[in-house]
């Protein structure tokens, strides 16, 4: 018999809706009347004095107490848990989005993409941890994929979490959590510790990168004896564009023994950090290579390193120079032969520093109309050939400034060579069109090799939910050699 909506729960809540349900109960979309506020009402059923349903009562109000001390921006809110009649209830936020389990079946992720998830996820985990909570059932199912916040990710359900104060809700016997994504110690009914949670965190993040967990098929039982005595199949084998740093990082989440595991998230915060700024190699554009399928490569290398093959030649020939004589490329830093202007630029060392954890901030309004939108302006004493640039939006410091600050959306980049006459700012042919996403880390965009003396950054429009007064950019890089 199909339910109908909308109907009131009680005088503070009315239900408008399905959104999922379980062995012992169901999750609604509902309104807090007086706040009119949109929520997820989850709702046990209670119809007897059974041991089990005593159990499951516990871990809904163990969940209720242990979500309604968290306030993070990737996970999920309480605001309010009580009963009615035979029922309990919790109201917590309601995510409009995608469970990472739809999103994972459906496509495969980008490497780019998949870090930022983890990442989010791992700054959740992280903040819940230092607070005492440890999850017990992260999944893919369990974390959501916000579509309206810039794919932001919300971990929910901390249906049979614990503390780390409290005695196990569970008895003698029984093991919580969802196979495929259990720790060992948890296969084993042994304690739980936030090392449990690092485990399925690793799982989670295996998958996103190959499409599934590392153990599947089969019983509960083989899957639970997989996690206590296989070693997980190579990532890189499934997938190529996936480095040896970050499946590094994944196999240490996933070590047998929780002392051989990393001791908190804020560890694998910073190492997730260091790979998704390009700080773990020097050669950072190689990273674009990296974003690109077998057959982009190829056409990657005919449309862009032979045409910079023949250029070298064409140099050599007219300069007279045998290939040792001239520079390498690298990444291009301020020096004396540079002359710059533009409202970024009244301090040049926050965003040439090479350094995320610095940016520059200016007014938008000035950013616009101060001299027509000209961020940046760098003229070379001589001729140099850029070969890949790069740029980090936003202020890139901590999450909570990057949230904070307005971040540029589209940048026209004007590549001037002064030795060629008809070369002039305004003309359409000398302009580079570049569309910026709103992500952690420095965005290297495509880019045909280009001899300039002068390189001017003009801002044509924002993100879509700027809001902020000031733009914030952390990083431009430049890669190219003097000529």
């Amino acid at each position: 018999m199909s339910e109908i909506f909308p109907r009131p729960f009680n005088a503070d809540y009315e239900l408008l809706g399905i959104l999922g349900k379980g062995g012992m109960g169901s999750v609604y979309k509902a309104r807090q009347v007086k706040l009119n506020r949109i929520v997820a009402l989850k709702v046990l059923h209670i119809e007897g004095d059974s041991e089990e349903e005593k159990e499951a009562e516990k871990r809904f109000y163990s969940e209720a107490q242990a979500m309604k001390a968290l306030n993070h921006q990737n996970l999920a809110t309480v605001y309010d848990f009580g009963k009615q009649d035979d029922k309990i209830f919790i109201a917590m936020t309601f995510v409009e989005g995608e469970p990472l389990s739809d999103i994972i079946k459906k496509q495969k992720i980008p490497v780019d993409v998949v870090m930022y998830i983890a990442w989010q996820i791992a700054r959740g985990l992280e903040y819940a941890h230092e607070r005492g909570v440890i999850h017990r059932d992260i999944k893919p199912s369990n974390i959501m994929i916000m579509k309206n916040k810039n794919n932001a990710a919300c971990i929910i359900d901390f249906g049979i979490s614990i503390t780390t104060e409290s005695q196990r809700l569970t008895n003698p016997g029984m093991t919580m959590g969802t196979p495929e994504y259990m720790s060992p110690e948890q296969c084993q009914n042994r304690n739980v510790t936030l090392q449990s949670d690092i485990y399925s965190f690793g799982i989670v993040f295996y998958e996103m990168l190959t499409g599934d967990p590392p153990f599947v098929g089969g019983s509960s039982l083989s899957i639970l004896n997989r996690h206590l005595n296989e070693i997980p199949r190579s990532i890189r084998k499934k997938n190529d564009e996936v480095s040896e740093e970050l499946e590094k990082i994944i196999f240490k989440c996933l070590e047998k023994k929780t002392d051989q595991r990393y001791k908190n998230f804020a560890i694998i915060d910073k190492e997730l950090r260091a790979i998704m700024n390009g700080t773990t190699t020097k050669e950072e554009p190689k990273s674009l290579m990296g974003r690109l399928s077998k057959a982009e490569r190829v056409m990657f290398l005919i449309l862009v390193i032979l045409p910079f093959l023949m250029v070298l030649m064409v140099l050599l020939l007219s300069f007279k120079k045998t290939p040792e004589t001239l520079p390498a490329i690298n990444y291009l830093k301020p020096n004396q032969s540079w002359t710059m202007q533009g409202i970024l630029l009244d301090s040049a060392n926050s965003i040439f520093d090479g350094d995320l954890g610095t940016a520059r901030i200016v007014q938008k309004n000035l950013a616009l109309k101060a001299s027509n939108g000209i961020l940046v302006t760098i003229r070379f004493a001589k001729p140099v050939f850029i070969s890949n640039l790069g740029i980090a939006v936003g202020d890139q410091s901590d999450w909570d400034n990057f949230q904070k600050y307005s971040k540029p959306k589209d940048i026209w980049v004007h590549c001037v060579n002064s030795t060629v006459k008809e070369h002039k700012v305004n003309e359409q042919s000398s302009v580079r069109k570049i569309s910026l996403e709103e992500r952690l880390g420095v965005q290297y965009v495509p880019w045909a090799p280009v001899e300039v003396t002068e390189l001017v950054f003009e801002l044509k429009s924002f993100q879509n939910d700027s809001k902020n007064d000031d733009l914030a950019i952390s990083e431009i890089r430049i890669f190219g050699m003097g000529l």
